[in-house]
């Protein structure tokens, strides 16, 4: 997490960032100097949360970032995912919506 640092002192939250586009968001964002709230509700097959996998990859490479678990379909996980940035970091200057539910549905031709 050395690399430019232009966003050294901005704090970013990153829904979906456990995964997928989410995570490379999360990842890239600290490795500007943001800090960053991972927020995820998945989980792998050992019954870890994939928010927390990205949180340590992203503190092993010294950049700050802490994990939430809540939903961002309620209303109280909304204002959970805020307090915990306000929490650890003051205040939110980004917000990446990457969050989804992926579905299965038959194709229709």
């Amino acid at each position: 997490m050395t690399e430019d640092q232009g966003l050294k002192g901005k704090s970013a939250v990153v829904t979906g960032g456990g995964d997928g586009i989410g995570r490379g968001i999360a990842i890239a964002l600290a490795s500007e100097g943001a800090k960053v709230v991972i927020n995820d509700i998945g989980r792998n097959s050992e019954d870890v949360f994939f928010a927390d996998e990205v949180v340590k990859e992203i503190t092993n490479e010294g950049g700050q970032a802490v994990a939430n678990h809540d939903s961002v379909a309620t209303i109280s996980g909304g204002e959970n995912i805020i307090k915990t940035a306000t929490d650890h970091f003051g205040r939110i200057d980004i917000l990446v919506s990457c969050a989804g539910n992926l579905t299965s549905a038959p194709t229709v031709a």
